[in-house]
């Protein structure tokens, strides 16, 4: 555990923008703000990195990772993905609805198909006519 802890003290979380450091922790304290409250660490680092901030995990031994580009590659394909995914869908839902259009196009509500057989709603409904009960027939 102690060596674990000295590694952990040896790091620091910068995000810098424009050249100017913005927030200079180190990991000992970074660490469990991202235990306690691991969404808001994510959703914190996504919007930084989307911002324009840089951010770079340091070692004592003076190696650093940036982040952000790790954080930018990532929402570029997870963007990427869900736009395919998108697309399949539309394409899936035309042809569907071709299918369905093409083989019962009286069920079609809107195309070519039922331009043809327009017919009047009134010829469909039946005519019902309604009269008072006849006062002099008792039962």
């Amino acid at each position: 555990m102690k060596s674990f802890m000295d590694e952990l003290t040896g790091y620091r979380v910068k995000i810098e923008r424009d050249g100017k450091e913005l927030l200079n922790v180190p990991g000992i304290l970074a660490l469990p703000a991202a235990l306690i409250a691991p969404k808001a660490s994510i959703i914190g680092t996504i919007a930084a990195s989307l911002l324009g901030c840089s951010i770079h995990l340091e070692g004592s031994d003076g190696k650093e990772v940036d982040v952000s580009e790790k954080v930018r590659k990532t929402a570029e394909t997870v963007a990427e993905t869900a736009g395919n995914v998108a697309k399949t869908v539309r394409e899936e839902v035309e042809k569907a609805w071709e299918s369905v259009s093409a083989d019962y196009p009286e069920e079609c509500p809107v195309g070519k198909e039922n331009e043809e057989n327009e017919a009047n709603p009134e010829d469909e409904i039946p005519a019902i006519e309604v009269k008072p009960d006849d006062p002099e027939k008792t039962e």
